[in-house]
């Protein structure tokens, strides 16, 4: 049981007074014509002291008698001098899909590239598939006077799987429609500098288009990977420079490991006509077979302009050797037909996205998300060889969401996929219509 003891801020305000009284007497014993307008100012300051000291007392946080170490507030529990937050969401998705086969279902972890091999199957038939598997939880942490800094530390994961994990079993939809948790972020700030997994410094999130399915458009930057980032405030803005985790791969194949990490660099601006950024990338990329090893880099620019009222446009461009980081394994980072000839080529690619976000009441907004895709240099590939068998993309979403509360959103969304063709000037298309609630805490 905590004993408290009542502190009166009166007496202290009383015994100041009679303490200064001498001196008051004192000065007016000198100077007479003085002493009425300086005993007036005594007596304002010591009724201030005395509000000041009456408001702390009635303001101190009162101590729970179970554990005074606990204290609640609105941004989570505080443990000694470190206040832990959670949050996250559930989100539950249901996805009906063209280009069925009766194969594994695969629309509720559906990438372009899953997305493309139904729409070359030749099938026209729609199936259905129901996840859960976006839903998040994170957890958050603020901790004051870290060697003079505020240390600030985040951590977040999913189920969202891949196909392959589905094919290897880790889930299924059979009997339990089990998946493991996967680590999204997990990383701590102090003193302008950032240290984990979080999203690459080469995109900008303020121009992320709000759609149901994260990040599944053909052409946005949309990549979590460990990194070591600076941030500093400059004229306008905000300059962000990492050094982030090195690879060239393809889907779950890695060709070598690298020698030098990735270097991001972003100056993002910031003002009452949107947010504008301007990125670049520096890869290396090595073939240690044929003992090759090859630099080259990727620009992306981006903004997020308000318009009339609450509606916005977000756009995106990119282009250079962007391999995995646009469009969710969409390309390989190198010709696959150039090395597998003992050639290092980066694959030089482009893309671009443009989304306008209209309000149709406080509660009520759709957004219409147009993105395209395409391989700039001239294919050294087979069908068989670079991708799976084209060598552009475009996406369109359309969709309508209704956020009765900040913490409900309800949506339906309509998307449309064409696959250009490699050495064709035929294309394959494919569409999906998307159900979705999502409940935040």
């Amino acid at each position: 049981m905590t004993t408290r003891k009542h502190f009166h801020a009166k007496p202290l305000a009383r015994v100041i007074a009679l303490a200064s009284m001498p001196l008051v007497t004192f000065g007016a014993a000198n100077v007479a014509a003085q002493e009425s307008s300086e005993l007036q100012e005594l007596r304002d300051r010591v009724q201030t002291l005395e509000r000041t000291l009456e408001g702390a007392v009635s303001t101190a946080p009162e101590l729970q008698d179970d554990n005074p170490y606990l204290l609640r507030n609105g941004d989570g529990i505080k443990i000694g001098g470190t206040t832990i937050s959670f949050g996250g969401f559930i989100k539950a998705d249901a996805i009906f899909g063209s280009g069925g086969n009766g194969s594994l279902n695969s629309y509720t972890v559906g990438l372009p590239r899953t997305y493309a091999s139904a729409a070359a199957s030749g099938e026209s038939d729609w199936k259905t598939g129901f996840s859960a598997r976006e839903s998040r939880l994170s957890i958050g942490t603020e901790t004051d006077d870290v060697a003079g800094h505020m240390l600030t530390t985040y951590i977040e994961m999913d189920f969202n799987q891949d196909l392959n994990d589905a094919l290897n079993e880790t889930g299924n939809e059979i009997v339990s429609n089990s998946y493991a948790p996967r680590l999204r972020q997990a990383y701590g700030s102090w003193n302008n500098w950032d240290f984990g997994q979080t999203y690459t410094t080469f995109t900008d999130l303020a121009a992320l288009p709000e759609i149901l399915g994260q990040g599944k458009m053909a052409a946005f930057i949309y990549v979590t990977q460990p990194l070591i980032r600076y941030n500093m405030a400059v004229p306008g803005g905000k300059l962000m420079m990492s050094l982030e985790n090195p690879e060239d791969g393809f889907y779950g194949n890695s060709y070598d490991d690298q020698s030098y990490p990735d270097l991001a660099v972003r100056y993002q601006l910031r003002g009452q006509f949107g947010f504008y950024s301007i990125a670049g990338l520096l890869r290396n990329f090595e073939d240690n077979a044929a003992n090759e090893t090859k630099t080259d880099g990727a620009v992306s620019l981006s903004a997020r302009i308000p318009t009339v009222g609450k509606d916005d446009l977000r756009l995106q461009y990119s282009y250079g050797a962007l391999g995995r980081y646009m469009g969710l394994l969409t390309y390989p980072d190198v010709d696959l037909v150039a090395r597998a000839q003992g050639d290092v080529e980066p694959l030089k690619t482009y893309g671009a996205t443009a989304a306008y976000r209209h309000f149709w009441s406080p509660a009520w907004r759709s957004s219409l998300t147009v993105s395209h895709t395409e391989i700039v240099d001239g294919l050294r590939a087979s069908p068989a060889g670079t991708l799976s068998y084209f060598d552009s993309s475009t996406s369109v979403h359309a969709n309508l969401l209704w956020s009765a509360h900040k913490n409900l959103t309800l949506g339906l969304e309509y998307a449309y996929w064409d696959f250009g063709e490699i050495a064709s000037s035929s294309s394959k298309q494919y569409e999906q219509v998307m159900a979705s609630a999502k409940l935040s805490f």
